[in-house]
This record gives C-alpha cells, structure tokens and sequence, in this order.
C-alpha cells in the first residue's frame, strides 16, 4: 500500500471514530504527520466526496461518498448471506463447484464459492477481478447490463471478447448476449481457465434487476453439454430460490 494511501485511511477511520467533526490540525496531530499533509489529503478526499468540509468550522466529517460505499458491501454481503445455502444445495446436488460473480465497474469477480467435494474439481480465486466479457458468468452478467455500460465493458477490449468464442465480429458478440437473455443462461468451455468449463444463470433482485451469476464449474471432461443440459434446470432452480430471498 503507497504512503499516501494508507494515510489517507487513517484519516477516514480518524472521522469515522471521532463523535465531532475534525479539523486539519487536530487530523495531523492524531496520524503525527504534518498539517499540510494533513491538509493535502482531505482536499483529495473531498474531491472523491468522501470528506465534507463544514463552511463555518472549517472542520471536517465522512462524506457521502463513504455511505454509498458501505451500502455497497452491505447489499453485496446480504447477498452472499441469502445465497450460501442454496449454493450448498447445488454443490451437493451437481458435485461441481458453485460461483457467485458481480459486476464491479467494467470488470466481475466472485464473491462466494462452494467447492465441489470431487478431487477433482475447479476453484476460482475471491475477490480477482476478471473482464465482464469473458467466462458464462461474465456474459450473463453482461448480457443484462444497459447498453451504455456494455459499450463501456466492451471499450477497451478490442477484439477478445468475440475472438475468445470463436464468433467473427462485435454484431455476432451482440447476438450472443441477446441469446442468452433469451435462454436464460450462458455456457463457457476451456476459457477462462483452460480445462474448466462452466454454465452460469442469472440471479435477480427485488426490482428484477440482475445482482449475480450463479454457475456451476468443473473438468472439462466432467462438464459436456449432455451433463450441462442436466444440471441447467438444478442451477435455474437453486438461482430461483435466491432471487425469491432477496426479494426477486
């Protein structure tokens, strides 16, 4: 972590611990740094609105950035809470491992994991952020976002997210999504991790919207359409149970 990182949340934790609002001085002499440190740093934080300066004190308290932050990791916390029976369920029912994904910007990661108790078996890693545009659950992510958030997943990717699929162009990579809102469910074969193929369902919320991806990984030579056909309608069950917890 850079200096200036971890100073800056020190500061944060300073505000959130203190009962009053905190000038630059009394900051500076809690993190014994000095007050134009201090001083630099809130004036960046309150640029990301994560401080707010009081106009009269001139004194400082958390902004409001912090709360949509926190209301964040709760929304994503309850999320996993509700959803960890259910991928039990399906792990015991599948013997593959079970994902949760979000979308975190342009990018996804897996939230929750239940490994399959085979030797055998896929493990994907917490917290990494993987592009939106790859992996089942990725498209199903994605094929559900807005428009002008798949423009913006899809900018920078130039021509990876269609040649990885073997599709000829960014039209055929369109479709593609279109067909997974259609079917309800995304499959993925030797891509993210060579020898790992996947199948991933969406899980909605209480406005309808999509809060995750549910999917059910394994060997490749476990994992055949055959054997995704059959555990399609345990996955869409389990993802339903989720969404009806959260409100869906």
């Amino acid at each position: 972590m850079s200096e200036a990182l971890r100073k800056a949340m020190l500061i944060l934790d300073a505000l959130r611990e203190s009962t009053d609002d905190l000038s630059a001085r009394e900051l500076a002499a809690r993190l014994d740094v000095p007050k134009s440190t201090a001083q630099r740093l809130l004036q960046s934080l309150e640029e990301s609105q994560m401080t707010v300066q009081d106009p009269v004190s001139r004194k400082y308290r958390l902004g409001p950035r912090t709360l949509t932050l926190g209301m964040a990791y709760r929304e994503r916390l309850d999320l996993r809470n509700t959803a960890l029976p259910h991928m039990r369920t399906l792990r015991d029912a599948t013997d593959e491992t079970i994902g949760l994904s979000v979308v975190v910007g342009a990018e996804r990661m897996f939230i929750e994991e239940v490994q399959s108790q085979s030797e055998l078996r896929a493990h994907s890693e917490l917290g990494y952020p993987y592009p939106l545009w790859t992996g089942a659950p990725g498209r199903v992510l994605l094929a559900h976002l807005p428009s002008a958030d798949t423009d913006a997943a899809l900018r920078d990717a130039g021509e990876r997210p269609w040649r990885a699929i073997g599709l000829a162009d960014r039209d055929a990579f369109l479709e593609r999504l279109a067909e997974i809102r259609r079917a309800g469910h995304d499959r993925a074969f030797d891509e993210t991790i060579n020898g790992v193929s996947a199948i991933a369902v969406p899980v909605r919320d209480a406005t309808s919207r999509i809060a995750a991806a549910l999917s059910v990984s394994g060997p490749s030579a476990r994992m055949s359409e055959p054997e995704m056909d059959r555990i399609l309608p345990e996955a869409q069950a389990a993802a339903h149970k989720i969404s009806q917890a959260l409100g869906g």
